[in-house]
């Protein structure tokens, strides 16, 4: 099979041949179909990796496949399904997974992480990853490009539920990528009142109007506070998300954030990125402020059943085959578009 192995470095990512992986007892087989490039897995291309992550790596976890071929002993799963898979899961005995965090599991598995990923032609989906529930099969009404964005619409889904966002609250999300515009889709959807996008992009900010939001803002200027107080109240908005891998965009949550009110730390941030806050804002005023990483399988199992209701498929403004990968993160680096996706279907450089 070819697949994209990560060695580690800034951009040292290679096509390369692999023997499709031994299928052992209670394995499942994965033919991918379609990935989408993260904005972790941009992020490690370009800057390099984390200490946890396995070198070299298939990076790549937002995945639709169908199901290739099945070890002895499986059940519920057949060859040929279609199916989309929750990228981690815990040991299943901790008191993290005993309580349904299973995402803050000291023993965590990630697939295109501490387990080769979804840039291949084929992913291997051990027996564990099975009997704990990681594959979840896709609605006939969901396309395989579409399914690339349940990972992502889980993640925010989970944030979102930390934050407890109730009818009629308002919402400012920073940051109008595919995850801001996601977590303006499910705001939304649950019934927020007034939902703001404030981006420094104004193509971006374009895409957040089309997207539904009731009024963006660009941060480049300089009364940018005054225009969101102004659209929301002048005492700030209830729950703030920060869907930018910025630290300024933690900054700028707290200049409009109600007393009393949520910021959601959403967007991933470089590693040893540094905060610096006055903690009277927060003491005084009796803001919290929490993160959220990933998502529960249950999270994701929400997602999946969600999706339809979505529009999923009008986030993906960019398709690559697997061989144009540095292409396609080129793509990411400029910002271009929203969701940028590996179609195996794909077999050359012509895109």
């Amino acid at each position: 099979m070819k697949a994209a192995l990560f060695y580690g470095n800034k951009r040292d990512i290679r096509i390369e041949e692999r023997p499709l992986p031994p299928l052992a007892r209670g394995e499942i087989l994965l033919k991918i179909e379609a990935c989408g490039i993260c904005g972790s897995d941009a992020r490690s291309y370009f800057n390099g990796i984390e200490e946890r992550y396995k070198i070299p790596i298939i990076l790549g976890h937002e995945i639709s496949a169908t199901i290739n071929d099945t070890g002895g002993g499986v059940k519920g799963y057949g060859v040929g399904e279609r199916v989309t898979v929750a990228p981690i899961y815990g040991c299943g005995q901790c008191e993290f997974c005993i309580s349904g965090k299973e995402n803050l599991c000291n023993e965590v598995v990630v697939f295109g992480c501490t387990m080769d990923g979804g840039f291949a032609e084929y992913m291997l989906v051990p027996q564990k990853a099975v009997e704990r529930g990681v594959l979840v099969k896709l609605p006939v009404s969901v396309s395989n490009a579409a399914g690339t964005l349940i990972e992502v619409f889980s993640c925010c889904l989970h944030g979102q539920r930390r934050a407890g966002i109730h009818p009629s609250d308002s919402v400012v999300i920073f940051g109008a990528g595919p995850i801001g515009l996601a977590h303006l889709t499910i705001a939304k959807k649950i019934g927020a009142g007034v939902v703001g996008v404030v981006d420094l992009v104004p193509s971006r900010l374009e895409e957040a109007t089309k997207f539904g939001a009731d009024f963006v803002v660009n941060a480049t200027e300089t009364d940018w506070v005054s225009k969101v107080k102004n659209a929301i109240g002048t005492g700030g908005c209830e729950i703030a998300i920060t869907a930018a891998p910025s630290v300024n965009s933690i900054e700028y949550a707290l200049k409009i954030i109600k007393k009393g009110g949520i910021i959601l730390v959403f967007g991933g941030l470089p590693h040893g990125s540094q905060l610096n806050l006055d903690p009277n804002l927060i003491h005084y005023q009796e803001v919290t402020i929490t993160g959220s990483i990933d998502a529960t399988i249950d999270d994701f199992n929400r997602a999946v059943r969600m999706a339809p209701s979505f529009n999923l498929e009008r986030f993906v403004t960019h398709r690559f085959p697997l061989s144009a990968i540095h292409e396609a993160m080129a793509v990411m680096e400029r910002k271009q578009g929203l969701k940028v996706i590996f179609d195996l279907e794909l077999l050359s450089a012509k895109y």
